[in-house]
């Protein structure tokens, strides 16, 4: 069955919350099994660190109190706050919180997770985020890149810490840049590098998906919805993250008055179909990158 390693929340439900609870988390849970998806890493974003180490204790409860929900989310994914602060590469994530990595820090998220933080997304470029690369891989964590300005010797340099994925790669980038001498060339052609996308028909086009299937190979590409915490709601505007969304009749969630996507609002059963039908990508190695090869790169699998 489907693992999506990059779930925000849905129906409402935003994982990066002081007010989340146990229930809430079992109600997205139950929406990811509606769509197969019975594996996920609740993902928690950039925010205050009082709201994050809140988020990841709710999460670490409902693992507790149910040792189901320990199978179903067996990790936790913390993407951000050490990101770019850059319109473009930070996404929708709030500037006012990002910050510079800190190992103290990331002891008192980890210990609020109960330890189950294996996936930490971050910018490279960030003053001392490539000794904190160094530092998590010898913890035992997956270090992706992510939400990132950084120049290709930058991630070069990360590769050779350790980072071994980039998280949605294509997005949570500038909308201009250098067209040879950037980042997005650098992950593609990088073949340490697994490479996380989202194939929801808005994140990237069809043609961008075939090309970084074909760079990276189909082994080391990782399919995720990035799924929003506002997935699976009417059409209208929603406040959330600290900023007015979208979710607009194409299905398509942004950031008000900008062009910035805010996570997706499918999940992770359509990204499947959509890399058959529109990439054309065979369904059973569609179905091993939204499957086994999360699992395997999460050290799930052996």
């Amino acid at each position: 069955m489907l693992f999506d390693l990059q779930i925000n929340g849905a129906l409402g439900i935003g994982f990066t919350s002081d007010t989340l609870t146990t229930d809430a988390v079992r109600i997205v849970a139950a929406e990811l099994a509606r769509h197969s998806i019975t594996g996920f890493a609740p993902t928690v974003i950039t925010a205050a660190p009082t709201t994050i180490i809140n988020s990841f204790r709710a999460l670490a409860r409902a693992c507790e109190d149910d040792v189901n929900y320990h199978r179903t989310m067996p990790v936790f994914h913390l993407e951000g706050p050490w990101i770019s602060p850059d319109d473009g590469p930070r996404g929708a994530h709030p500037r006012e919180y990002v910050s510079n990595p800190d190992w103290e820090q990331f002891l008192r998220y980890q210990d609020a997770a109960g330890g189950r933080i294996r996936l930490v997304t971050l910018a490279p470029e960030r003053p001392g985020a490539i000794a904190m690369i160094g530092k998590l891989c010898a913890a035992g964590i997956v270090v992706a890149l992510g939400h990132t300005a950084a120049s290709p010797a930058t991630i070069r340099d990360a590769i050779g810490a350790g980072a071994t994925l980039s998280t949605h790669l294509g997005n949570g980038s500038h909308a201009l840049m250098p067209r040879h001498d950037n980042h997005l060339w650098e992950q593609m052609a990088a073949d340490g590098l697994c490479a996380s996308v989202i194939a929801d028909g808005h994140h990237l086009p069809d043609a961008l998906l075939k090309t970084i299937v074909r760079a990276k190979g189909v082994g080391r590409i990782i399919l995720t919805s990035d799924t929003s915490p506002l997935a699976g709601l009417p059409l209208g505007r929603y406040h959330h993250w600290g900023a007015d969304l979208d979710v607009e009749a194409s299905g398509r969630i942004g950031v008000a008055g900008t062009p910035y996507l805010a996570g997706s609002g499918v999940f992770l059963d359509a990204c499947v179909t959509h890399m058959v039908e529109a990439v054309g990508v065979s369904r059973a190695d569609a179905m091993a990158m939204a499957s086994e090869h999360p699992r395997r790169l999460l050290g799930l699998l052996p």
